[in-house]
């Protein structure tokens, strides 16, 4: 039977005087992490895939239509943000059959979330905090599960490490207040290799709970986020380095996990394939570009994941890359360090960690680079959210490897830089863009918003942040379009105001530069007949979808 790994690899020195108050500063690193997502929960307005999020949970996803080219009353989509009237169980239970033919329409992932989100809702309501509540708490679990692992693989200072480097993590962070699937994701993931850790090495007669737990979590991740299972694929190798005796207890686990989720692998998988367009992820260029954008994905997504965050969605990508390279240069200095140290003590912890810090990012790539397609940095790093535990608990091994003296150093450092993004996120980075031009509509006038984009994303956050007594009307078309649909619109009906809200990303058929400034002329000249201009405003967020130019006229 395996044996836990030494104490003397996790402690290569004797234990200095300030070990007490080390603990004590990662515990309050643990409780600043929890703390700043209670404060921030409604810190931002949703973004374009949250109220995606929202419209799939409250089951109406099929209910929706793209705006057709004439204007709307706003307030007819804001049913679609609510619950229908559930009246009984057995209500609830059939609200589920529209949730799930909302998602294999053209949503690429499984229901899990989604399905839970919808439960959340009937407890709850539709408010941005209500919302973000159910991420916070899983996110909390999550953690939770960090200190579990670590422990079981170090000791309690690794548990406590991990725990306060997943906390603050600022990519970690803004996920868990975001309301997707990439949150729980990291929290089966870690609930799975706390489970396999822990049976690694537990004694005989207490292992059928954490059977069931990563049964469980393997199932429930596979249910969130389909490429979740490539963490798992990199646990199952950790099972045949470190208890390939029972290999065939942890291959039941896995065909448990299967079984669990095989009915929606049976009927949803086959009909996303279908439905959902996977184009978008394709490679179609020489093989030495395909080889370069694979290597820009790893360090794109290493310096996503590991430092910068969700700040990369209004970075350059040159700076970002560079990030990522200083970041796998200081991962590749903490491997070597690892193994010098390790390799004589204790190979199967060494091969365990990089097993789980590596091997899931290796596998995406070997994923990326079989299929054709280029997901590894797609979405700010997001696609690869499996891959943020493993890469963690790298760094954890290596601080817990470290000289006494040298790990408050280490721990202090990484943890002030992550509080500190994290505070200046907080701090500098405003996405308040659709509040902003719902407080422009006056309240007691006829108003149409005249938009460039039909952006099921753009349409929904109207909505949502519109009152739905507001008398505005919403003409939404594609660009080229819109010259033309707001001319007959104008000439139909009397508006004493118009907002014509120009999005620098419409999402579909954006034009060219040069058709673009074509169309702003044209929707300037007609407005510029019957109405006065005045107020123009350029609103930015976050991201280049939160960039919009609000223009007022009035009549």
């Amino acid at each position: 039977m395996s044996q836990r790994p030494s104490k003397l690899a996790t402690s290569p020195t004797r234990p200095s005087a300030n070990g007490g108050k080390l603990d004590w500063i990662l515990l309050a690193a643990i409780a600043i992490a929890c703390l700043l997502r209670v404060v921030y929960i409604d810190g931002r307005e949703l973004w374009y895939d949250e109220v995606l999020s929202l419209l799939l949970s409250t089951t109406q996803r099929i209910s929706y239509g793209d705006p057709a080219g004439v204007p709307i009353a706003l307030a007819n989509y804001s049913p679609l943000l609510q619950l229908p009237p559930l009246d009984s169980v057995s209500d609830i239970l059939k609200g589920i059959k529209p949730l799930f033919q909302g998602l294999v329409g053209r949503e690429p992932h499984p229901p899990l979330f989604f399905l839970c989100q919808y439960l959340w809702l009937l407890v709850t309501n539709n408010q941005a905090i209500a919302l973000r509540s159910l991420n916070l708490l899983l996110s909390l679990g999550a953690i939770f599960g960090a200190y579990g692992m670590g422990k079981a693989l170090f000791n309690q200072r690794g548990g406590l490490v991990f725990a306060a480097l997943l906390g603050l993590n600022p990519f970690f962070w803004f996920h868990s207040l975001n309301v997707r699937m990439y949150c729980p994701t990291v929290l089966w993931v870690t609930l799975a290799g706390w489970a396999g850790v822990q049976l690694c090495y537990q004694r005989p007669g207490r292992r059928l709970g954490w059977y069931v737990l990563l049964t469980l979590a393997m199932a429930a991740g596979i249910l969130t986020y389909y490429l979740s299972a490539l963490a798992f694929v990199a646990l199952g190798v950790v099972f045949l380095i470190q208890d390939r005796q029972r290999w065939w207890h942890y291959g039941l686990c896995g065909l448990g996990a299967v079984g669990l989720a095989s009915p929606w692998i049976y009927w949803g998988v086959p009909q996303q394939l279908r439905n959902v367009d996977l184009q978008r992820f394709a490679n179609n260029s020489s093989w030495l570009e395909t080889m370069v954008q694979h290597i820009q994905g790893i360090l794109e997504v290493l310096g996503i994941q590991l430092a910068v965050g969700d700040w990369a969605t209004g970075l350059p990508t040159a700076f970002v890359l560079g990030v990522g390279v200083l970041v796998s240069l200081g991962l590749a200095l903490m491997i070597g360090q690892l193994w010098h140290l390790l390799r004589h003590r204790s190979m199967s912890l060494l091969l365990v960690v990089l097993s789980l810090g590596c091997l899931p990012l290796l596998l995406m790539l070997g994923f990326d680079i079989l299929s054709g397609q280029s997901t590894l940095a797609w979405g700010f790093g997001r696609t690869g959210m499996f891959i943020l535990p493993g890469l963690l608990l790298l760094i954890t091994a290596w601080i817990v490897h470290l000289p006494h003296r040298w790990q408050m150093f280490a721990i202090a450092t990484l943890l002030a830089v992550y509080l500190g993004l994290n505070g200046a996120d907080m701090a500098l980075r405003q996405r308040q863009v659709f509040q902003q031009i719902a407080a422009t509509a006056t309240p007691a006038e006829s108003t149409l918003i005249a938009m460039n984009s039909k952006a099921w994303g753009h349409v929904l956050r109207l909505v949502y942040y519109f009152p739905a007594e507001t008398p505005v009307k919403l003409l939404a078309t594609d660009p080229a379009m819109l010259p033309d649909a707001l001319n007959d619109a104008l000439a139909t009906a009397e508006y004493d105001q118009v907002l014509w809200l120009e999005a620098m990303r419409p999402v579909w058929k954006a034009p060219k530069a040069d058709e673009a400034e074509q169309i702003r002329q044209d929707i300037e000249a007609r407005l510029g007949a019957g109405y006065t201009l005045a107020n123009r405003q350029e609103l930015v967020g976050t991201m280049q979808l939160d960039r919009f130019s609000l223009a007022v006229y009035e009549k």
